[in-house]
């Protein structure tokens, strides 16, 4: 995840006002630094990791398992030792797209040492202690997973929303904006931002797998209140509609 400030993000129609003097400026401040460090040589490179957490909620009574929108809370609480103690902490948090995410990172960088190599590792397992120990309800647990296999299917999260696809934020016939991060404007007005940039939603179509029970064409079926759908879907493809289902996918670096 990049850097997060505070701040008043700018709607589509504000930001491409500026786009020309964010792109003049941004080669200008390359070429900046570059000059300046052009001739720095034997530099110590460090390094990290970083772990993007999805977490969830069983139901076992009822075998069902939702995504768990914890996220905000969680962070709350696993970030006070960093801002009590910056440059000595040994994990660090920041929040993820997708409001049942957190992401992971040790507190301080890791340098060019082969003992630094044994320490990642323990480094792993202290924050998967830190983050399940807030975990106290039942059914509460913690998966390191690309994705959630029911995302988008009726109410996948804990507590349970339905999408929005006639306005708010995604328009999405599968995602709704709850799903989204809440604690920090940036996840918000980025899939609103790119939504109003194409002129339209997100569309991803997958290819979907035939058995001998599959309806060849296979064409989804969606509600009258949203017209993209139909339009976006291709015959034989699973059709997705909203950045939720590529920005909550977890990254391992």
């Amino acid at each position: 995840m990049g850097l997060l400030s505070l701040g008043s993000p700018l709607q589509w129609a504000e930001t491409k006002q500026h786009a020309d003097h964010v792109r003049k400026h941004g080669i200008l401040q390359f070429l900046h630094i570059y000059n300046k460090l052009k001739e720095r040589e034997d530099d110590c490179l460090k390094w990290g990791d970083e772990v993007e957490y999805t977490l969830l909620k069983f139901d076992h009574e009822n075998k069902k398992v939702y995504n768990n929108l914890k996220a905000k809370e969680m962070l709350d609480v696993l970030t006070l030792e960093e801002l009590k103690n910056p440059s000595t902490n040994k994990t660090a948090w920041r929040p993820e797209y997708a409001g049942y995410m957190v992401e992971g990172t040790p507190g301080q960088p890791l340098g060019g040492c082969m003992r630094h190599f044994n320490m990642i590792e323990a480094n792993m397992k202290l924050r998967r202690e830190e983050i399940q120990k807030q975990l106290t309800e039942p059914g509460e647990t913690v998966l390191s997973i690309c994705a959630f296999p029911r995302l988008g299917c009726p109410n996948f999260t804990a507590p349970s929303f339905d999408p929005t696809p006639a306005g708010g934020t995604s328009c999405s016939l599968f995602f709704p904006d709850q799903a989204i991060f809440q604690g920090h404007p940036r996840f918000s007005t980025l899939t609103r931002n790119i939504r109003e940039r194409r002129g339209s939603k997100v569309a991803i179509n997958i290819p979907i797998f035939k058995d001998v029970n599959t309806p060849s064409p296979f064409i989804e079926e969606f509600p009258n209140v949203e017209g993209e759908g139909a339009k976006a879907a291709l015959p034989d493809h699973i059709y997705l509609d909203s950045m939720g289902f590529g920005m909550e996918c977890a990254v391992f670096r």
